[in-house]
């Protein structure tokens, strides 16, 4: 980000010192005076100009159903079909593959293979139960080997079956034993065949996209569409072979559920899912999906004035506004560019207003390309934001345009932002399609926006600024909603987006006026406001190292800040300015003689000619400090114009008298300058000098207030310190009441309380008294 600063900084200072394309003899044209700022106006129009959409897409977006038409009567130009909206394209896309039955394939090798798996397995148990001396552990082995894993408790009824109970002989048990083996065998190879024969799915019929009232099944003699409920998945089908064995067999429960332990391994799917097939077909279905729902004639009443929106009424108009679309993609080159073109010279008038009221109103923002650029990046990134809400489709509530008045005021002042916010409200009209209902609610929001944030006075003016964006957005929604009839519901919905809006443009704001301020390297009332903390390194720094000093600046500041208020001007910056202005005392703070202790004075040492050099040099080292430390420019310019090119009066005076006569050239006891350029820097020097002279007033009262500071002011205008400040005399007039007020305050009368006696300070004012007289 430092590279990207130092990058802008020289690129605005290369367009401040060049001297342009001027002609050869006399002044320049304003044309060639002014290029920069002509071409950076085109450049700006054709960015912007290319954030609109391509077409007027947005032409009825702001159409409410419910809402009162109020615009001219619209005719079909030409026969269009009517789209359907996104929801029921979406709805119909959703039907169209909820309509294609699922595709199995039918394996009927399935059905014997496990058949006779199953058949085999009965013949090998009949024989493994015909063994007298076969035992739990044996049959268990038999049976793990053909994949089945039972019980001991079901091991132990084939072996010892409850019917055996009644015999008496070995010949009895083996009896019993075939008698439960062929008994299940009986019972599940018909079961089995019959879940075969209907037909097992490989997947659960929960577990495909849709639930399917048919499935489509292939087999070698064709394919079948069948009712799905005739077929079951895996674990479906095995819960009905139970449900079977239970119902239809002559089995008891444990015999039952043994004959189920042995079939379920039998019991394979033998309907395979074709999820490919089924995709393809699905695809299809949704290809033939038709977009239109409708068909508007040429020359039919599509909506006439005064009335009533229906949702019928929407769907037509943006139908029509497609249709728009595509037929000027199929004409010829100007007639697909036409738009942009016009888009282009909108844009570029909207600008050229907005530059010709700087130029007329605010002409130092105007010849200063550094804030010049900064109200056209601010211009670019409300283009930015509106251009993302028309990609997202996002309501013009949701647009959050507001976040550039607030960086515009609090970056210039409020008749700035105004013509900003004028400009970019009708601005994001036309890149809504140039429907201009939303601009009536941001322009009200914008003025609550550009008030609320227009004086930074606290940490919390971003919270203020929000509460009152938000408070805004509500009136504003509320009475246009119920001038337009609006339900309760679409009043509601209105009212969530303005609040959200007032929330996301107060924080983009305040975000982007850091960033901003870094880059362009300007200062805002939120720095300014930091600086003015004396708890500051550099405030505390200077009441340790100059106290004199320090208290000095507290009070220039609170003169400075009264009177920059009372004429109008930036109080903040004028108390800021005033804390820093004599910093550069901090190195030699005992040459000053508000630090100097009674009858120590290091200047009485001194040549004339050296104590001028010590006065001046404060100002050097001031603006050396403001260098290293980085305080922002209009901060160091108090320092470098507190003084202007006024003269050290009392020195100079003193090296005439002891020169005796002699020429004594003045350059030497002058301060360098620069004079004041602004009012602020002007209000400080006097200020200074007012402070300054009031600690010399001996019994100060009103009058000889009032005429210390007109004295003052009227010495600096009568040198011509003032004249290169924009201060009027009116303004002067305003200052000096200010002056005076403040100073009445600190030096109003006290009542004297009766003394029992003389105090240890008394006497040391006394002993200091009588050293002075007689030195």
């Amino acid at each position: 980000m430092n590279a990207m600063r130092r990058r802008l900084e020289r690129m605005i200072n290369e367009s401040q010192d060049s001297p342009g394309l001027y002609a050869s003899k006399g002044d320049p044209t304003w044309f060639l005076r002014y290029q920069r700022q002509i071409y950076g106006v085109l450049l700006l129009a054709v960015f912007i100009t290319i954030l609109f959409p391509e077409t007027a897409k947005f032409q009825y977006g702001d159409l409410r159903e419910g809402k009162v038409y109020i615009g001219p009567e619209i005719i079909a130009p030409y026969t269009f079909p009517v789209n359907k909206s996104g929801l029921e394209y979406t709805a119909d896309v959703a039907q169209a593959r909820s309509s294609i039955a699922p595709v199995f394939q039918r394996d009927s090798t399935i059905a014997a293979v496990q058949t006779h798996a199953a058949e085999r397995l009965f013949v090998q148990m009949h024989e493994q139960l015909r063994k007298p001396s076969l035992t739990v552990e044996e049959l268990r082995g038999f049976f793990e080997k053909n994949g089945v894993a039972l019980a001991v408790d079901d091991l132990s009824m084939l072996i010892n079956p409850v019917a055996a109970g009644a015999a008496e002989n070995l010949n009895g048990v083996l009896a019993s034993r075939l008698a439960l083996s062929r008994s299940i065998q009986n019972v599940v190879l018909p079961l089995l065949k019959e879940m075969f024969s209907a037909g097992i799915l490989n997947v659960e019929k929960k577990s495909l996209a849709t639930q399917p009232g048919k499935i489509s099944v292939r087999s070698n003699a064709g394919e079948m569409l069948e009712d799905a409920n005739y077929y079951r998945g895996p674990l479906e089908a095995q819960a009905r072979f139970l449900e079977q064995l239970r119902a239809d067999s002559e089995l008891n429960e444990s015999a039952a559920r043994l004959a189920y332990k042995i079939a379920v391994h039998f019991l394979a799917p033998n309907l395979f899912y074709n999820a490919a097939e089924t995709f393809q077909r699905q695809e299809e279905a949704v290809a033939n999906v038709p977009l239109a729902k409708d068909q508007v004639l040429a020359g039919e009443r599509i909506i006439d004035s005064h009335q009533r929106i229906t949702q019928e009424h929407i769907d037509k108009l943006n139908s029509l506004t497609q249709a728009r679309i595509e037929r000027k993609e199929a004409s010829g080159l100007w007639s697909r560019f036409s738009y942009s073109v016009g888009n282009f010279f909108f844009t570029l008038l909207l600008l050229i207003i907005l530059v010709v009221f700087l130029y007329k109103v605010r002409r130092e923002i105007f010849d200063r390309p550094k804030q010049l650029l900064l109200l056209g990046v601010t211009i670019l990134l409300t283009g930015l934001v509106v251009f993302l809400a028309n990609e997202l489709n996002l309501p013009a509530l949701a647009v959050p345009v507001t976040m550039g008045v607030i960086i515009v005021v609090v970056f210039f002042d409020i008749p700035v932002a105004l013509a900003y916010a004028v400009t970019i409200n009708l601005l994001m009209g036309a890149m809504r399609g140039h429907e201009y209902d939303i601009t009536f609610i941001s322009f009200f929001v914008s003025l609550f926006a550009m008030l609320s944030s227009s004086r930074v006075r606290s940490r919390r003016w971003i919270l203020s600024t929000m509460a009152a964006v938000m408070a805004a957005y509500l009136v504003g929604i509320l009475v246009q909603d119920y001038l337009n009839y609006l339900s309760l519901k679409e009043i509601s919905r209105d009212l969530g987006y303005g609040l959200i809006n007032g929330f996301l443009s107060s924080i983009f704001a305040y975000g982007l006026i850091m960033i901003l301020e870094y880059l362009f390297n300007m200062t805002t009332d939120m720095t300014l406001l930091e600086l003015s903390d004396l708890n500051h390194p550099l405030m505390r720094q200077l009441a340790l190292q100059a106290p004199g000093t320090y208290h000095h600046s507290l009070m220039v500041g609170n003169l400075s800040e009264a009177a920059a208020e009372a004429i109008g001007g930036n109080g903040l910056l004028a108390r800021g300015g005033a804390y820093y202005h004599d910093i550069g005392k901090m190195e030699k703070p005992e040459y000053f003689v508000e630090n100097q202790a009674r009858g120590r004075n290091p200047q009485e040492k001194l040549t004339p000619t050296m104590s001028s050099l010590v006065l001046l040099n404060h100002v050097r080292k001031g603006s050396e400090m403001a260098r290293t430390l980085r305080l922002p420019q209009v901060v160091a310019a108090f320092i470098e114009e507190h003084h202007g090119t006024s003269l050290m009066s009392f020195f100079y005076q003193k090296a005439v008298e002891q020169n005796k006569g002699e020429y004594v050239s003045d350059t030497e006891f002058r301060y360098p300058g620069p004079r004041p350029q602004s009012k602020e820097t002007a209000i400080v020097m006097l200020a200074d000098a007012v402070e300054a002279t009031s600690r010399t007033l001996k019994e100060p009262s009103p009058s000889r207030i009032k005429q210390m500071v007109d004295h003052m002011i009227d010495e600096r205008f009568k040198s011509g310190e003032l004249d290169e400040s924009p201060l009027t005399l009116q303004d002067l007039t305003k200052i000096s009441l200010s002056f005076q007020k403040i100073l009445n305050g600190l030096f109003h009368r006290r009542i004297e309380y009766p003394k029992s006696g003389p105090t240890q300070a008394d006497e040391e004012d006394k002993h200091e008294d009588q050293n002075t007289a007689q030195s």
